[in-house]
């Protein structure tokens, strides 16, 4: 039987109803780039948006906010800002009209960037990826295969996340943060090569 995968996605692109145009214009050209954009458009027929949400912004390497003169974030807008917050995700505030608009007050602390400016925000984006080597993925799938503990409760839990960190920054010598080993599981999961866990028999610290 040959296992079905879905997409996994470099960058993650929030915006609102009257930026759908815009939004449109950005995907476009992140994908030109060789980048995977996720946006509303890029989820299947039957799969459960809030799902395919989270998924997409756990694994993003990068997290760009679409706003327009005077606008204000929707609540779905706020939780995914948010949510980017949580996981250290670069953000980058793309606005979508003249430089002098007001920003809303959660954005003001983010660099904002006019249209014109969007070279440099895919110059950020590709300094911040960093995929890990197949030796590295290799050390990583058997670190996680030792300490039995699902991708999805480690979404969930920092201290069991921060043991994955710990033994495979120990076993590669890098600095690899836990946002990176976590992306890094979705995708091998999606691409169906995350290893079954023996759970009954996982290893933890006290």
């Amino acid at each position: 039987m040959t296992a079905t995968t879905t997409p996994t996605f470099d960058v993650f692109v929030s915006h609102g109803s009257r930026d759908r145009e815009f939004a449109a214009d950005i995907v476009d050209r992140l994908q030109a780039e060789g980048l995977q954009p996720f946006h509303d458009a890029s989820v299947p027929v039957g799969q459960v948006i809030s799902n395919a949400i989270w998924d997409a912004l756990a694994e993003c390497h990068a997290f760009i906010v679409i706003v327009s003169p005077d606008s204000k974030p929707d609540a779905m807008g706020m939780v995914e800002l948010g949510a980017a917050i949580a996981w250290n995700k670069p953000i980058f505030v793309l606005l979508n009209g003249p430089a002098s608009s007001r920003i809303p007050e959660a954005l003001k602390s983010y660099r904002v960037y006019p249209r014109n400016r969007l070279d440099e925000v895919l110059t950020q984006i590709r300094r911040n990826l960093e995929p890990i080597t197949d030796d590295e993925r290799e050390v990583l799938t058997e670190t996680y295969r030792e300490l039995g503990i699902p991708a999805d409760r480690l979404s969930q839990s920092p201290r069991e996340l921060q043991q994955l960190v710990d033994t495979f920054n120990a076993k590669t010598k890098k600095q690899l943060s836990g946002t990176d080993l976590l992306s890094e599981l979705l995708r091998m999961r999606k691409q169906a090569k995350l290893p079954r866990l023996d759970t009954k028999h996982r290893r933890t610290k006290p």
